[in-house]
């Protein structure tokens, strides 16, 4: 240790405030519910319903989406013209442990999500991509521990995303191969954080993230003939898993230091999944038939699209190696749309809705004049999805659509790559509406699950517990951003957040006696 308290940084990926709440009512998750009672708790804001794939990169760079760019793990390259895997090559920002300020202290960072460079040279361990439901890239420095850790530990327990058609065998597979991931990070955890003196141990547990997807509730399985044991297994299988990560706490915090400060929380939560993202590619076609816009489709792609069923798309996919996934995406990206005629397209999406204006002098084969088209387009486009109503109850599909000057304004460095309009969803779901309906545009008919099979999707609503010395029992801090968890802990140590984070330590948190370096 270098003179001040060890930090203890435990992220529960995705976990859901309202069920954590819950769980502590029926007197369970008591690990956490005592560190409610001994610290500081605060509900957090994040910007995870506009951008759920940018949450963690906001969290690790103390900088919002469009001061980092990356908003999902597959973005737009325009340069290129197709849709690629977000990597460091061309959106290099640096997650905080790899400053050049935190060079002298001993740090340990397991798991964090969504890191898109491999692991570096750092004093201390980096692994990436061991038990993360959120994977860009896989290893460790040093490199040769990842072979350690499966000498030791086996092989990661956990599984591949089972993007497409839900069963009730398949959930309880999920649920058995959830706990185990989580039993095996404790394993893991508890080896490395005793087995030296670490300034800095942060680690994130990805199955709350994955299990909330899948196990929200039984929306996209049929539950014909289900036996009530199962369904009764079903129904619990979330709140199991965050029975187990509430043990891992625990172990955890036994192992820790004694004078550790110690930081547990989630930068966005879970709710019921709208399930619009997942057919707003059929949406926007709707509006450019009305539009007499439809553009020429590539026949390679769009015929393999047509005679090879979604689900079996999606293992294929996933069973390729990383480069040749990145082809199979740039394929699509490039054969799908005749972008000499298109003027606007549906972009990658997970939650909120994304869709890009076809712009001249930004895009390499831009239809769409700078100026009065654009914001015309973006005008029409934008009252285009507010008119989407369901088709027996009348509600509106869509609760607001961000323009790009809503999002980021002009002088941000990463503006460029983000959606030019973001749709963001009511209150009804796919799950109970028949079909949308516009005056302007038409109308569209719904059948079936969602394609992707997840019942849970994200909220905004992030959460914190802290304790430790200066740290007042028994307090509240709510309010705060995701980008001020980051500065309160490099304050903690004793050291400055970089001169572009913006973030700032949280009051409460940073009382005399937090190693206050000013």
């Amino acid at each position: 240790m270098r003179g001040t308290s060890p930090v203890l940084m435990i992220g529960l990926d995705a976990s859901e405030l309202t069920l954590i709440e819950e769980f502590w009512s029926e007197g369970r998750l008591q690990t956490l519910q005592s560190l409610r009672e001994r610290g500081c708790f605060g509900r957090l804001r994040s910007h995870g319903v506009v951008f759920s794939g940018g949450v963690w990169p906001t969290f690790y760079t103390s900088k919002l989406v469009p001061w980092h760019g990356i908003y999902h793990n597959r973005m737009w390259r325009r340069e290129n013209l197709r849709v690629e895997r977000v990597d460091e090559t061309w959106l290099p920002e640096r997650p905080f442990w790899e400053i050049p300020s935190l060079e002298r202290f001993r740090v340990a960072v397991l798991d964090v999500p969504f890191v898109v460079r491999a692991p570096k040279p750092l004093n201390g361990i980096h692994v990436n991509g061991w038990g993360t439901h959120d994977m860009s890239h896989r290893g460790s420095w040093p490199p040769e521990l990842w072979g350690r850790l499966e000498a030791e530990f086996g092989l990661p327990k956990m599984p591949r995303e089972h993007w497409g058609a839900q069963t009730a065998q398949v959930l309880l597979q999920l649920r058995e191969d959830l706990l185990r991931t989580t039993a095996q990070m404790a394993e893991l955890c508890e080896s490395t954080l005793t087995r030296e003196s670490w300034d800095l141990f942060l680690v994130v547990l990805g199955t709350t993230h994955r299990g909330g997807h899948y196990l929200w509730d039984l929306s996209q399985i049929d539950e014909t003939g289900l036996a009530s044991e199962i369904r009764q297994a079903l129904r619990s299988a979330l709140r199991d898993i965050y029975q187990v990560c509430d043990d891992f706490l625990a172990r955890l915090l036994d192992k820790a230091p004694r004078n550790a400060r110690v930081l547990v929380f989630a930068v966005h939560g879970m709710g019921p999944n709208p399930g619009w993202s997942e057919r707003c590619q059929d949406i926007v076609s709707m509006i450019q038939r009305s539009r007499k816009e439809i553009p020429k489709s590539g026949l390679l792609y769009d015929t393999l699209k047509k005679v090879i069923p979604l689900q079996i798309r999606q293992r294929l996919r996933g069973s390729l190696p990383g480069t040749m996934g990145n082809r199979l995406s740039a394929i699509r990206s490039m054969q799908s749309v005749n972008w000499r005629t298109v003027r606007y397209f549906p972009l990658p999406m997970d939650l909120a809705g994304y869709v890009r204006i076809n712009l001249r002098g930004r895009e390499p084969l831009g239809t769409v004049e700078p100026g009065k088209e654009y914001h015309d387009l973006c005008q029409e486009l934008q009252e285009a999805f507010l008119s989407l109503r369901d088709t027996e109850t009348g509600e509106p599909i869509a609760k607001k659509v961000y323009q790009m000057d809503d999002l980021a304004p002009h002088d941000a460095p990463y503006r460029e790559v983000l959606p030019d309009l973001v749709v963001v969803w009511g209150d009804i779901s796919t799950t109970q509406s028949a079909g949308v309906r516009s005056a302007m545009h038409g109308e569209m008919r719904l059948h079936g699950k969602l394609p992707s099979g997840r019942s849970g999707n994200h909220s905004d609503s992030g959460w914190f517990v802290a304790t430790g010395g200066g740290i007042p029992p028994a307090t509240r801090a709510d309010g705060h951003h995701v980008i001020d968890l980051v500065p309160t802990v490099l304050q903690w140590l004793g050291t400055e957040p970089p001169a572009d984070a913006q973030g700032k330590a949280i009051p409460a948190l940073c009382t005399r006696g937090s190693n206050d370096p000013r």
